[in-house]
């Protein structure tokens, strides 16, 4: 673990040194041991030499390449290479040579030379040479260094090959003007569809580029452009935009030839924005999907249930990145959708959900006592009836395939077996290649209602009969009750009269 945090540490030191570079208000040559030296131009196409002192021998040690900036101004800096390596006096040597080669230049050479008293005086000893701009290069630019013995002897050479850093670097963004971009900052108004812009530390004596584009292999301009120029004192501006695409970016640049450019992207993280862009076509039965942007994902065509599920339709899956996505023979039924699929999940997109679409339909209906299936259609199709028996998973069996005319409903008898519990009906357009199916379970027959029916009636009777009985004697109770009260009052009355008559004789 200390070894691996070790390396580490080391890794990000090397990196912070290339990074940095030294700033420079001038350029010369030096060398140490109190050696006075100079630099000048070099060009020779002469062969290098050969000298027995020097077989054997090296001369020329650590040679070290690095970038200096000079800078005449803040935002008007310069790139140099500065030379450094270490050389052991002979007097043979009067000096060394530097030459620097790329691909985009010639061979440019400058000779740094020692004076004869200074080579006999340090003869045999160590002496660094350093040549702080050696050439001006540009930002990203590969350059071959080599060091010579000047004169040229043969195998006394040192060389290596040195990148400049690119306009990536902190430093080259804010003081080379070939690396000035400028700082785009943003606020986007959704409502408007506009999004304000404003630009900072862009050069001063230039003006600026503000534009909208889609961003692919390169940035695709749409309408939304202006200039900014630069006596204006704010640097803002407003554009408007039609769609939110995660591809859609502000890109700027400064008004000079192959000036670099910077580009922000909003919407980058909006990834749902580019399933949007479903069309069908309904002459031909053709489901498209052109990507609004560059993005690798998997298409399949699939039935919705519920909320979440979308069972895909087989041999429906398609992978694309830019190329636009079509299904040709697609009956546009509500459940039938489109997944899309990236590393960052999936989408599905249900272009025919509104129930306009609905182009055909299943009806369960009775007919002389036996189940019927009756299929309508407002287009002329071919439509595959199946019987199922429901379970995981469902095993289907084809009954019949029917020719629906337009608007002309056709019954098809189906047999008593359609009333089990674990049976269903399935149907789905024949004469297309992509499409959904509608599935009916747990059919209510004929002949099960009129049982029910029948039942029922029974039922109702036997409790209006107990009902009337039970009505009836409470009646016949209350009715003998009263009349048994009224004969008990009659002879009482008759029993008093009895004695008041008696009582008088």
């Amino acid at each position: 673990m200390r070894s691996a945090l070790t390396l580490l540490l080391i890794g990000w030191g090397v990196l912070a040194q290339e990074n940095w570079i030294q700033r420079t208000m001038t350029c010369g040559t030096h060398c140490s041991q109190g050696l006075h030296c100079n630099a000048r131009p070099h060009f020779t196409l002469a062969p290098c030499k050969r000298s027995q002192a020097l077989i054997n021998s090296t001369v020329l040690h650590n040679l070290k390449v690095s970038t200096v900036m000079k800078c005449e101004k803040k935002q008007n800096c310069s790139l140099h290479l500065k030379v450094t390596a270490t050389v052991q006096i002979n007097e043979l040597l009067r000096g060394v040579s530097v030459c620097t080669a790329s691909p985009s230049m010639l061979e440019h050479c400058r000779v740094v030379t020692f004076p004869r008293k200074a080579r006999e005086r340090l003869a045999g000893q160590l002496v660094e040479v350093q040549d702080d701009c050696v050439i001006e290069v540009s930002p990203s630019q590969n350059v071959q260094v080599t060091l010579r013995t000047f004169p040229d002897y043969c195998d006394t050479t040192l060389s290596r090959t040195y990148r400049v850093q690119g306009c990536d670097n902190a430093d080259l963004r804010s003081h080379v003007p070939s690396c000035i971009t400028g700082k785009i900052a943003y606020a986007v108004d959704m409502d408007r569809r506009e999004i304000s812009v404003r630009v900072s530390d862009m050069l001063e004596d230039r003006n600026y580029h503000l534009r909208l584009c889609h961003r692919w292999d390169i940035c695709s301009e749409t309408e939304a452009y202006t200039l900014l120029r630069r006596e204006d004192p704010f640097k803002n501006a407003t554009l408007r935009f039609f769609s939110p695409l995660p591809c859609l970016c502000i890109e700027g640049w400064t008004s000079m030839v192959d000036a670099p450019r910077i580009q922000v992207c909003p919407f980058k993280n909006r990834t749902e924005e580019l399933w949007s862009g479903v069309t069908f076509d309904s002459e031909k039965g053709a489901l498209s999907w052109e990507p609004g942007c560059p993005v690798k994902a998997v298409i399949t065509l699939c039935q919705r249930e519920g909320e979440s599920d979308c069972e895909d339709l087989a041999n429906s899956t398609q992978t694309t990145g830019r190329k636009k996505v079509t299904y040709a023979r697609v009956d546009p039924h509500p459940k039938l959708c489109m997944k899309f699929t990236t590393d960052a999940g999936s989408w599905i997109k249900c272009p025919f959900s509104d129930r306009n679409f609905l182009e055909w339909d299943l009806m369960m209906t009775e007919g002389q006592g036996q189940p019927q299936a009756t299929l309508t259609s407002r287009i002329r199709t071919k439509l595959s009836l199946q019987v199922c028996q429901n379970g995981q998973p469902l095993e289907c069996g084809e009954i019949t395939s029917v020719t629906v005319e337009k608007m002309s409903p056709v019954p098809v008898n189906l047999t008593g077996d359609i009333c089990q519990p674990d049976v269903c009906i399935r149907v789905r357009r024949a004469d297309v290649q992509f499409s959904t199916h509608v599935l009916q379970c747990h059919l209510q027959c004929t002949r099960n209602r009129q049982y029910l029916c029948r039942a029922d009636w029974l039922f109702v009777s036997a409790f209006t009969f107990v009902t009337l009985m039970i009505v009836a004697g409470l009646a016949g109770n209350i009715t003998l009750t009263v009349y048994q009260k009224r004969q008990a009052n009659r002879r009482h009355a008759r029993y008093h009269q009895y004695e008041h008559t008696a009582g008088k004789s």
